[in-house]
């Protein structure tokens, strides 16, 4: 991975302080369509349903849609890790593409950790 297409996801995570569902989009500077504000949304209510699920095993989706724009996608978890003494989850996030024809489905991932103010990427 090219310095460059890092580099989102490294500002996502160090400016990330709270948790807003606004100013989270994995799939910044990926081919697909932008995503709304509506999709956002979409995409966190799929996060917190999944990282708040008891007994959650790496494998486990969510999936969320937004029935506005067409916009779907999938939440899945991955393997447990600690990050600085935090308990977190790696999160992989797929993207289905809004527009026709054939595209590659962009995926994402962060890693959540479960702090005493809830989850934050770690």
């Amino acid at each position: 991975m090219t310095p460059y297409r890092i580099l989102p996801v490294l500002a996502l995570a160090t400016c990330f302080a709270q948790p807003a569902w606004a100013q989270i989009n994995p799939f910044v500077g990926s081919a697909s369509q932008p995503m709304t504000q509506d999709d956002l949304d979409a995409l966190g209510a799929a996060t917190t349903r999944l990282l708040d699920r008891d007994n959650l095993v790496p494998g486990g989706i969510e999936t969320w849609q937004d029935p506005k724009t067409g916009a779907s996608g999938t939440v899945t978890a991955g393997s447990p890790v600690k990050r600085k003494g935090y308990d977190c989850r790696i999160v992989v996030y797929q993207n289905s593409p809004t527009a026709a024809g054939p595209r590659a489905l962009p995926t994402a991932r962060l890693t959540w950790c479960k702090t005493p103010d809830g989850w934050k990427i770690g």
